[in-house]
């Protein structure tokens, strides 16, 4: 099976189309032509019978009837000979045909009056031809506002003269070379028309099959804004993307093996240590051990948590729920961490404010929880932490704000990366391992809502959650 390309089948769309199109109106035109020559021959045939319709309705108005001429043809005739004298006169400097074959204006019109007849009004038959067989053009004849009769000629049904034909022959020559010279046109116009699409195509598919392999820089050049050069954008933006992704790929792998090899480094140390006999192997040593392997349990649940929700995986099990005692509960189990980190932990919730969201309370309370640590690990001692609830007709804002030190400008939206700590010169110990706030974002966007940081007003930092009411 012959497989054309995108390029080829619109330059024979295109063309293909040209041609029926231009074929079908030189056939109407042949049609349409001619039937107006014929339709212009029957008009000039009945304004030069006007004179023998008003010498018959003289005559009968002095006779009274048409007995007496129809009894005398040769009165008929005479009547009929003063249409050819007329079409003498005119055509008397008529140029003459070439050859025999030809019709000479006065022998065509010569022929159109002897088919002329004359009829009653019932349409009876009184002086001519009859003529079953063929088309009739009828005149009515009438004497003092009163149809008396009719006369009657052959209608043409083919173009006879042959001035006529000269003429429509001119004519289909005119048309023949313009559509010859349009079909030319329209090949060109088709041949970079379809160039102009199928390249950015052509190189779209080439690009597209880079980019399946792995080669993410691959770029097309944006030449229009027609649906193609959208196309071309959306795979630069495709392109871009999927760089970006691999990426922070090499970096999330990077970061996740820097992350699990600090706390097996200090693991491995101290084992070695006690092996060699310089750090006595003890309840001290042994509670150093324990503490990095939490660290390092902490990191791998939290690991697997955030893997858990990237893919939606999490369990949600939501219900109606009225958020502030939830965030009351929250702030009580916090306040004695918070006093052993030196820091006041205030709660600015009203107590009367009855909102409800549709929610997991235990995902909530994680989402809470987190936010939190993550303030009391960051914020200096003597500092102040404080969590306010606010509400209007269809949303619920989570305000929690601490102290200094705050971020730097730009920091805002990166502190809910996977693995981001403001300051990579902190140690663990004091700035975890930066996956808290990407669990949060996920939490979040699995009720429907939006989480957001900004300087806070403290000198610190601001998380604002926001997310729908529930209204009943």
């Amino acid at each position: 099976m012959i497989r054309f390309k995108v390029g080829t089948k619109l330059w024979f769309a295109f063309v293909g189309t040209i041609t029926v199109c231009v074929l079908a109106l030189y056939l109407l035109l042949h049609n349409s032509l001619r039937q107006g020559f014929l339709d212009y021959t029957s008009q000039q045939s009945v304004q030069r019978l006007e004179i023998l319709r008003g010498a018959l309705g003289n005559l009968y108005r002095e006779e009274g009837s048409f007995k007496t001429l129809a009894s005398e043809p040769s009165r008929w005739l005479n009547l009929k000979d003063i249409i050819f004298s007329e079409t003498d006169t005119l055509f008397a400097n008529t140029p003459q045909p070439h050859s025999a074959a030809e019709t000479s204006p006065q022998a065509y019109y010569r022929a159109f009056v002897t088919s002329i007849s004359l009829q009653d009004a019932d349409k009876q038959m009184l002086l001519g031809v009859s003529k079953p067989n063929q088309t009739l053009n009828w005149i009515p004849v009438t004497s003092t506002n009163q149809l008396v009769g009719y006369i009657s000629f052959v209608k043409p049904v083919v173009v006879s003269r042959m001035q006529d034909k000269r003429f429509i022959q001119q004519q289909f020559k005119v048309f023949s070379i313009i559509s010859l010279l349009v079909l030319a046109i329209a090949t060109l116009v088709a041949t970079l028309f379809s160039r102009r699409i199928s390249l950015p195509l052509t190189t779209l598919a080439k690009n597209a099959q880079a980019l399946a392999a792995g080669d993410y820089s691959r770029r097309i050049p944006v030449a229009s804004r027609d649906e193609i050069g959208q196309l071309c954008n959306s795979f630069n933006l495709l392109g871009e993307a999927l760089d970006a992704h691999q990426q922070s790929q090499a970096h999330w792998v990077a970061d996740i093996s820097h992350e699990i090899r600090t706390p097996l480094s200090v693991w491995k140390m101290q084992i070695e240590a006690m092996q060699d006999g310089i750090r006595p192997l003890n309840q001290e040593s042994l509670a150093l051990l324990y503490g990095k392997s939490l660290e390092l349990s902490k990191l791998i649940d939290d690991l697997f948590e955030l893997s858990l929700s990237d893919v939606g995986a999490l369990s949600y099990h939501k219900d109606k729920l009225n958020i502030g005692p939830l965030l009351k509960t929250c702030i009580e189990h916090y306040q004695v961490k918070a006093q052993l980190a030196g820091l006041v932990l205030k709660d600015c919730i009203d107590s009367s404010l009855n909102v409800s969201v549709l929610a997991d309370a235990n995902r909530l309370q994680q989402l809470v929880s987190n936010i939190l640590e993550n303030s009391f690990r960051y914020t200096h001692t003597g500092g102040l932490v404080t969590v306010k609830l606010s509400a209007d007709d269809t949303r619920v804002n989570i305000i929690i704000d601490d102290s200094a030190p705050g971020i730097l400008a730009g920091q805002e939206d990166k502190i809910f990366n996977r693995l981001y700590r403001i300051e990579s010169s902190r140690s663990r110990d004091t700035g975890g391992a930066g996956l808290g706030l990407a669990i949060c974002k996920n939490i979040v966007s699995a009720h429907q809502g939006t989480i957001t940081a900004e300087p806070s007003a403290l000198g610190g930092l601001q998380i604002c959650i926001d997310l729908p009411r529930l209204v009943l």
